[in-house]
């Protein structure tokens, strides 16, 4: 796999976590999200559930890839304070795709029965 570099590493007290900068040498095109946070727990000795990866961005001439992470104290901080899609980015790709077809069944379920043709909805 490809060489990790910490480049930056701050503690955020307030929030509970750590917050990295880190570097991927020659790992573009070949690292997955999921291969990423198993990397970072690995190197800094915390669990995959607590390591949250924000971005992973490729450089311009390069197979570098730059990436932010925040690593929480408790998996339950970073349900509360990062965006409900920013988790889904972690899961496998089979098992986004049944969340997403179940939320969307979950969303037209109360509409067709708003329009099933009960006296309420006419009126």
């Amino acid at each position: 796999m490809s060489l990790l570099e910490i480049v930056s590493d701050s503690e955020n007290k307030l929030l509970g976590r750590r917050e990295l900068k880190v570097r991927f040498k020659a790992g573009a095109g070949i690292l997955s999200r999921q291969a990423a946070v198993e990397a970072i727990a690995s190197r800094i000795g915390s669990k995959k559930e607590n390591v949250q990866v924000l971005s992973i961005k490729g450089m311009f001439g390069t197979r570098d890839l730059s990436a932010e992470v925040y690593v929480f104290s408790d998996p339950e901080d970073a349900r509360k304070q990062l965006a409900e899609y920013i988790s889904l980015r972690h899961l496998p790709k089979d098992e986004r795709k049944k969340l997403r077809e179940e939320r969307r069944k979950a969303a037209t379920a109360p509409a067709a029965a708003e329009t099933s043709g009960t006296p309420e909805a006419k009126a």
